[in-house]
């Protein structure tokens, strides 16, 4: 389960509380896509709100993925709405609270038992070389820019303005920058 949500979290870099929001019916494996839907009254908000909404194609192994957990391993659960939720436990939908403690826990190099020098392997304190469901999205969001996909295109996948993502999310260097720029150049 835990290499679903970050293939999710990475792959279309979506925020924590998106993935939470997540239904079935969000889901289209056929299409390949991901419906992000703001849903107030029924406690699966988008930061966005409304403005948030869209839709986020999956490759073809991401839907295969997500096809599979849910076939073998997603609980059949319903939320307190009656709406049933792509993330769950034996309880319901995944809190972002247990989205949050699982990111942090197979991305600690203790998971992997691979050494952690200032982690002291408890499961109630976050190892301080866990990453963060929002630095996978940050990661996410500088992978994709730095394999040339367009700043519109990741802005608008991502759910960011391009004065937010250039502030907050792009961490290319400027020399990663500048041989992109003249990789354009170059045939001009």
């Amino acid at each position: 389960m835990h290499h679903v949500l970050i293939a999710l979290l990475w792959e279309t870099g979506m925020r924590m509380g998106a993935s939470h929001a997540v239904d079935l019916t969000d889901v289209s494996f056929e299409d390949e896509r991901v419906e992000l839907v703001h849903r107030p009254n029924q406690d699966t908000t988008l930061k966005n709100g409304k403005s948030g909404e869209r839709f986020v194609a999956m490759s073809t192994e991401l839907a295969k993925m997500l096809e599979d957990h849910v076939d073998e391993v997603r609980h059949d659960v319903t939320d307190d709405h009656g709406r049933e939720p792509l993330l769950t436990t034996e309880h319901g939908r995944m809190c972002r609270t247990t989205i949050r403690r699982n990111v942090n826990r197979v991305t600690a190099p203790c998971y992997l038992n691979e050494s952690c020098p200032d982690c002291n392997h408890s499961t109630q304190e976050k190892c301080p070389e866990a990453v963060s469901p929002h630095a996978i999205r940050r990661g996410s969001i500088t992978h994709f820019l730095t394999k040339d996909v367009p700043v519109e295109v990741v802005s608008d996948r991502m759910g960011v303005s391009r004065k937010v993502l250039d502030k907050h999310y792009d961490k290319r260097s400027a020399e990663v920058k500048l041989e992109q720029r003249r990789g354009y150049l170059d045939e001009v």
